[in-house]
């Protein structure tokens, strides 16, 4: 037969482990979506100079389109080089750990399990705020990639439109 709280216990602990993971895979996309905005970046440099050459005189309205879109992709790499900051989120502190091994050593199991879960909500509620943050930054820098590629898209195209014709 289970003990109090044990259910509880477990399904916190789940929870905490989940949160933990879920930063790790956030903080790896972040740095993917820097990496890969600034590999654009670099990219549509080369690119252009290829296909335009050098001599090349972009229109204003293509001049424009250009350096938004390259604009774009230095704000994604931005918004995920600071989504991969880490993020404070509370955890039991140096007193609350003594406390537990001088003077509640002694609490029954089931008291000692209920304050270990109470603290892990607590470390589990600020955790997820963090990776809440992080997750809207690169859903932002996300949006920001895919405009920049679609304005890229649209701005040689259009520049070269005479070019291919």
């Amino acid at each position: 037969m289970r003990q109090q709280g044990e259910t509880y216990a477990a399904f916190i602990e789940s929870e905490l482990k989940r949160e933990h993971d879920r930063r790790s895979a956030l903080d790896a996309r972040a740095i993917a979506l820097s990496t890969t905005s600034s590999a654009l970046l670099t990219l549509v440099f080369a690119i252009t100079v290829i296909v335009t050459g050098k001599e090349y005189q972009f229109s204003s309205a293509g001049a424009r389109g250009l350096l938004l879109s390259l604009a774009l992709f230095v704000v994604a790499a931005v918004l995920g080089l600071i989504a991969n900051v880490s993020r404070k989120y509370q955890v039991a502190d140096r007193d609350t750990l003594r406390e537990m091994t001088n003077g509640h050593w002694t609490d029954t199991e089931v008291d000692a399990r209920n304050i270990c879960a109470g603290l892990s909500v607590t470390t589990i509620a600020t955790l997820r705020c963090g990776n809440d943050f992080k997750d809207d930054l690169i859903r932002v820098a996300f949006g920001l990639q895919i405009t920049a590629i679609l304005g890229l898209v649209v701005t040689v195209g259009w520049e070269l439109r005479t070019t291919i014709f």
